[in-house]
């Protein structure tokens, strides 16, 4: 029944948030597929061991989550995720993915927490960065991190776990958490989407080098998990 489920809601999401439900099988796994437009990627079971959720947030304010804390056996779904890919990837298309927060009280980040999934290339890495708002979509970097420990994608429940030097936010300001990658990466991975919420819209932004307009936001679910944690 889960099965069923999950298939009605990847329709959903390519119709809603890739606007195309045509694929492609990636040449690197068979188990992955990717939406014709490379915006979201597929996977069919889990390819690997997977691994508990160690809490991050001890001793820490929530300033935004979507982590299924209540499930630490499916913090977040482990087979469908916003795909994040190097110029130099396997399909020689950039793409780079964000997504909006906004804290209820003023607060100072600690740390910020996502689960991106290593598909393929030579370059495990990502680039993880706080960002303003412009106008509803990203703005300016407050702070970046190298994320180099990514999961296996298709697994459950590994994250990356940053600290932050301590980024001052504004109640009811927008912020973004972005996943991006550097100039000659041939990276591909996949950001997986929050189980905790199937239902409400929230703001996403990708950016592609096939578009010269920049990022393009758009109402989106699921979210993406992610999580910002301070004081």
């Amino acid at each position: 029944m889960r099965h069923a489920c999950r298939i009605a809601m990847c329709v959903m999401a390519m119709v809603a948030v890739v606007n195309s439900v045509s694929a492609q099988t990636s040449p690197a796994a068979r188990s992955v597929v990717t939406t014709k437009d490379k915006k979201m990627t597929f996977i069919a079971a889990p390819s690997a061991a997977n691994t508990p959720y160690v809490d991050e947030s001890v001793g820490l304010k929530t300033i935004f989550s979507n982590l299924a804390n209540a499930y630490p056996k499916g913090l977040y779904w482990c087979c469908e995720g916003a795909t994040i890919s190097g110029p130099s990837g396997p399909f020689a298309v950039e793409w780079w993915h964000a997504a909006a927060f906004t804290p209820a009280t003023a607060a100072t980040v600690q740390r910020v927490v996502v689960s991106i999934g290593y598909l393929t290339g030579n370059d495990k890495s990502v680039i993880l960065s706080l960002n303003a708002d412009n106008g509803n979509i990203p703005g300016a970097v407050l702070e970046q991190w190298t994320v180099a420990n990514l999961g296996v994608a298709g697994t459950c429940c590994t994250v990356q776990s940053r600290k932050s030097s301590g980024v001052a936010l504004t109640a009811g300001q927008q912020y973004w958490i972005v996943a991006s990658t550097g100039p000659n990466s041939d990276v591909n991975a996949s950001w997986n989407v929050a189980d905790n919420d199937q239902i409400d819209l929230f703001l996403n932004a990708g950016l592609t080098n096939q578009n010269s307009n920049g990022w393009v936001s758009s109402m989106t679910s699921p979210n993406v998990v992610f999580a910002v944690f301070g004081q």
